[in-house]
C-alpha cells in the first residue's frame, strides 16, 4: 500500500508543467551548502522538501495540513529532515534560527502575506537568503474565467505582481534582488497550455510529454508577458526594518 501511495505522490509532484522547473531555480537561488539550516515553508508532502534535504545540513519543513503532514511523515523521512504542523504568519521557531528558507508557490494561499513575510524575516539569520516562487495570474496574462477558477480551486488569496511583492518584502526587511527574478509561463502559448493541462490533467495526461516539450520551447524562445508564475530570491538586512 506505502508503494503505490508514493508512487501517486510522486505522480502529482512531477507531472506538473512547472514544478521541476521551480525547484531547480529555487535551488540554484538558494546556493545551498552542507552546513544550512533550511526551513521551507508550505512543504506539502514533503516531496521537494526531501530532494532539498540532500543538499544542505538540516531541513524543517512546516504544513499547516495535518494530512499532507502525515503524507511527509511515512514517505519522505531523512534523518536531516524535520515535519512541524504550523502557520506563516506565527512562525513556531526563534528569531534568527534559520541559514535559508525556501517557499514553493505558498505565500498567495496565506491569510496574510505581508505578516507571512515579515515572520519568514525575523526567523532568518542576518543576511540569510529567501527564495520563494508565487502564482501571478494577472488580467494582462490570464483569462478572468481562468484566474476565477484558479483561484477557487486552489484557494488563493492573492496573486502577486513583481514589483508589489518585491516591495512588500523590502518593507519588511529584505535586500531583493530583481535582476535574479524568473518568470514562468511568460509567453502567450506556454500560458494557453498551462490553461488547458491543469483544468483537465488526468485526461490529458497522454499529452503531457508534448505539452511539456512545448512549454519549455515557448518559454525559452519567447517573452511575451509578465509570467504566470515568479521565482524571487532576497537577503535579509542586518537590522530588521
Amino acid at each position: 500500500m506505502k508503494f503505490f501511495t508514493q508512487m501517486d505522490r510522486v505522480g502529482r509532484s512531477l507531472l506538473t508543467l512547472n514544478r521541476d522547473r521551480e525547484y531547480k531555480i529555487l535551488k540554484q537561488m538558494l546556493a545551498l551548502s552542507p552546513t544550512d539550516h533550511v526551513l521551507d515553508v508550505g512543504s506539502g508532502d514533503g516531496f521537494w522538501t526531501s530532494r532539498l534535504a540532500m543538499h544542505c545540513g538540516q531541513i524543517t519543513g512546516l504544513e499547516p495540513d495535518e494530512r499532507a503532514l502525515d503524507h511527509a511523515r511515512t514517505l519522505y523521512q531523512r534523518p536531516n529532515v524535520e515535519y512541524m504542523r504550523g502557520s506563516a504568519e506565527s512562525l513556531p521557531h526563534p528569531s534568527g534560527s534559520f541559514d535559508k528558507v525556501v517557499s514553493v508557490s505558498c505565500l498567495e494561499h496565506f491569510a496574510d502575506p505581508l505578516q507571512g513575510l515579515r515572520e519568514i524575516a525575523r526567523v532568518l539569520k542576518p543576511g540569510g537568503r529567501i527564495a520563494i516562487s508565487v502564482d501571478s495570474l494577472l488580467p494582462e496574462n490570464s483569462p478572468a474565467p481562468f484566474r476565477e477558477w484558479h483561484k477557487h480551486r486552489h484557494f488563493v488569496t492573492h496573486y502577486f505582481q513583481h514589483e508589489e511583492l518585491l516591495g512588500m518584502m523590502k518593507t519588511v526587511g529584505f535586500r531583493c534582488e530583481p535582476e535574479r527574478t524568473k518568470h514562468l509561463f511568460r509567453s502567450r502559448l506556454a500560458a494557453d497550455i498551462r490553461q488547458v493541462f491543469i483544468r483537465r490533467p488526468r485526461v490529458l495526461l497522454p499529452l503531457f510529454p508534448l505539452f511539456y516539450l512545448v512549454v519549455r520551447l515557448a518559454d525559452s524562445m519567447m517573452d511575451d508577458m509578465h509570467g504566470q508564475i515568479l521565482v524571487v530570491t532576497a537577503t535579509r538586512h542586518s537590522v530588521q526594518a
